[in-house]
């Protein structure tokens, strides 16, 4: 499980990107990148992680997470479908002048039951996203201005509607720094996993007292360094587990665990079930 730099590339003629996944991935790490990415419950329940807090979606939510924001799903029992609308300010001059430097406050909006069809915030953004999902699955004559319009929507309805702060120069300066010791954090765990990582080392490494490194840490991917060590191991035993015919024994070591037991154990807390139990599932 790695926080990292999310770089997203357009590889299509699309006339602007614009990324839409339906998805029922159980979990994603801790990440970040220079989009505003909208998620849309389809499911029943989802949860998501964002710098320190953890929301608790349900059918219909909403969730705006901002640029340069830590965010990441959180494992859980059942699946949950979603559409994920990721796209860039920067597609447009003015939604980037509207959306740059904005933090946003409240990224959850839950869905109300609106009988009365009155005005609500979450009927005006579902109306939109949507509209997207809609347009970009069909591909009608002039979708790409169908879907601009509905961009433009978004970026006003973020300003008017959603909680939020623009932040000086400063406090953006202070954020990109934040991102980049984190970036420099995971960088050096994911070239030390096989070894045994202290706090010592890793806050060295980021020249932050332990202290200091702890707050920081918890602060910015809301988990202590213990949890998303043994995540990122666990995550790269599942990579193995889908992807090679190596035994239990050679996943364990190959993932960074010193005994089968403490790889029992630790995969059991992240996954809910034994290395060997997933592996079955996968090819049942």
């Amino acid at each position: 499980m790695e926080a990292h730099h999310q770089k997203i590339y357009n590889n299509n003629a699309e006339p602007f990107p614009i990324y839409i996944f339906n998805t029922d991935v159980q979990e994603f790490p801790p990440h970040w990148h220079e989009r505003i990415e909208i998620i849309y419950v389809l499911g029943e329940e989802l949860k998501i992680g964002q710098n320190n807090a953890t929301y608790t979606l349900h059918n219909r939510d909403i969730f705006i997470v901002g640029m340069g924001e830590v965010h990441y799903f959180i494992m859980q029992p059942q699946k949950c479908d979603r559409i994920i609308l990721i796209f860039e300010p920067a597609l447009f001059e003015e939604l980037s002048n509207l959306l740059t430097g904005i933090k946003i406050l409240d990224p959850h909006i839950p869905y109300i039951n609106n009988t009365n069809n009155e005005f609500s915030v979450h009927s005006f953004f579902e109306k939109q996203i949507l509209g997207i999902y809609r347009e970009k699955k069909e591909k009608q004559s002039g979708y790409d201005l169908f879907v601009g319009a509905r961009l433009y929507d978004i970026a006003a309805g973020i300003v008017r509607y959603i909680p939020n702060e623009k932040l000086g120069s400063a406090q953006l300066n202070k954020q990109m720094k934040k991102l980049e010791i984190l970036e420099q954090v995971t960088k050096y765990i994911d070239e030390n996993y096989k070894e045994e990582i202290s706090l010592a080392d890793v806050a060295k490494s980021a020249n932050f007292s332990m202290y200091h490194f702890t707050r920081f840490f918890k602060d910015t991917t809301g988990m202590t360094l213990g949890q998303y060590i043994n995540n990122y191991k666990v995550s790269k035993a599942v990579n193995m587990l889908i992807n090679t015919s190596d035994s239990i024994s050679e996943i364990s070591f190959n993932s960074g665990f010193n005994s089968i037991k403490t790889f029992n154990r630790v995969f059991k807390q992240v996954k809910g079930c034994s290395p060997s139990e997933f592996k079955k599932a996968i090819f049942e």
